[in-house]
């Protein structure tokens, strides 16, 4: 697959400096491993794999935790990122106001799982399944779409 400019990676600037594109990819493959790390620590308690007694307080903390971290990038993003690419990229604002729209949908996503994971023991096993399988599913999706829009733009924006 050839590589489109909205895409490309600049690497690294002088100095050492890393590109924000390439920061962004960074940040969100931090967040993809933490959200994998959880999902499995919930399926082996689910499945009976990790039988420790504050399995279920740890899980919860785990959770928070990566809930927040991801709360965190999302207002970072809304609050210093996206307004510096509506100076920098007007022609991105569609983009812009779709990932507005998405924060809002995977803040309430984030809500429900945390929800669920708050009272897990008494939680059923499959709705627990079905929704960390949604979440995931739908931050990569947003992950892609922003990495696949923003990336090639913050790139070439000096800071």
């Amino acid at each position: 697959m050839t590589e489109s400019p909205s895409n490309a990676t600049t690497g690294p600037r002088p100095g050492g400096a890393v590109s924000l594109g390439d920061a962004l990819v960074r940040i969100h493959d931090d967040l993809r491993v933490r959200l994998a790390a959880l999902r499995e620590e919930v399926l082996a308690f689910l499945d009976g794999r990790q039988p420790a007694p504050d399995l279920a307080a740890q899980l919860r903390e785990h959770c928070t935790e990566v809930c927040g971290a991801l709360g965190e990038h999302h207002d970072n993003e809304e609050t210093r990122g996206f307004p510096l690419l509506e100076r920098e990229a007007p022609h991105l604002a569609p983009v812009l106001d779709r990932l507005r729209r998405e924060h809002v949908e995977v803040e309430r996503a984030r809500r429900n799982l945390q929800a669920l994971l708050d009272d897990l023991g008494a939680a059923d096993p499959e709705r627990v399944r079905a929704e960390l399988d949604r979440v995931t599913a739908r931050l990569d999706a947003h992950f892609a779409y922003e990495e696949e829009q923003l990336r090639g733009a913050l790139n070439g924006i000096s800071v």
